[in-house]
């Protein structure tokens, strides 16, 4: 990407935001398509189901839409999204059950159709090794994969850069690690 066109696609963002702030939907729907997708991954891999994921989505697109005033731009719309979808994802766990864990153990599959059957058990097995490192562990790689800046997830989980960086090194390597049965 040129820089001609980064700054371009930061102006249309700009001007959607300024848009949907004064009340344009559609303005607000392109905004939205940019970031639901990622904001979708993170809370389906924070809550653990698609039902508590999509709940968690909902109410990370009701409160991007009512939170627009407080956006300050200084991130990108997706990446303010992304920390919002975290934090509703939580909420989510936290009503769901008193003791609600995150990355609830995968239910296991009917039999399936050998390539499909392949890709489910790849994801079962990405699971079962996110499930494995510490939450915050966790939480610092998901935001970092969902394309935040490692100083982003750092001001999200309100933690030194430092300790971000090694969080996601660590993570990044117990994973490798699990998956390669080691």
């Amino acid at each position: 990407m040129t820089s001609g066109s980064l700054s371009s696609t930061v102006e249309d963002e700009s001007r959607l935001v300024a848009a949907a702030r004064a009340g344009d939907e559609q303005a607000f729907a392109e905004l939205w398509s940019t970031a639901q997708r990622q904001a979708f991954g993170v809370c389906y891999h924070l809550t653990g189901n698609r039902a508590d994921a999509l709940d968690a989505l909902q109410e990370t697109q009701l409160a991007a839409w009512k939170g627009l005033t407080a956006f300050e731009g200084r991130a990108s719309f997706r990446s303010w999204v992304l920390v919002i979808a975290r934090n509703a994802a939580h909420a989510v766990v936290r009503r769901r059950s008193p003791g609600g864990v995150l990355f609830a153990e995968v239910a296991e599959e009917s039999v399936l159709t050998a390539p499909f059957e392949d890709s489910v058990a790849q994801l079962a097995d990405l699971r079962r090794a996110l499930a494995t490192l510490p939450a915050s562990h966790r939480e610092a790689l998901l935001l970092w994969a969902g394309g935040l800046t490692y100083e982003q997830v750092a001001a999200s989980l309100e933690v030194p850069l430092n300790t971000v960086r090694a969080w996601i090194h660590r993570a990044r390597r117990r994973l490798q690690a699990g998956l390669a049965g080691g």
